[in-house]
This record gives C-alpha cells, structure tokens and sequence, in this order.
C-alpha cells in the first residue's frame, strides 16, 4: 500500500522557479489565495492558491 500523496498545486512561476538558474521566479508568482468562482459560496474554485513551499509564514 503506498502512502497518500500531499496536493502540490503551483503556479506557472513556481513550477519553473524550481529549476536551477529560475530560482528567483518564485517571487513573481501572485497565487497566494484561493479564488472562489463567483456565486459558488466558495466551494468551486475558479484559481487554486500556490501550494510551493516559498508562500509558507514564516519562510
């Protein structure tokens, strides 16, 4: 049995910013929150947040 994996969703510029030389991309990336589409209540997402490690407090 394998172990769940954990949801990685990244933004275009964190996918990229993990390559070597591209590191500093991950400061242009602007999808810290969730947006919910309109009239969902917030339970339909229209763009997922950045899941990438850099948006973490504290980092």
């Amino acid at each position: 049995m394998t172990a769940p994996t954990e949801d990685k969703t990244l933004s275009a510029e964190c996918t990229v910013g993990e390559e070597p030389g591209y590191e500093d991309l991950h400061t242009w990336c602007r999808q810290t929150k969730d947006v919910p589409l309109p009239h969902s209540n917030g339970e339909i997402l229209l763009v997922r947040r950045c899941t990438c490690g850099c948006h973490k407090p504290g980092s």
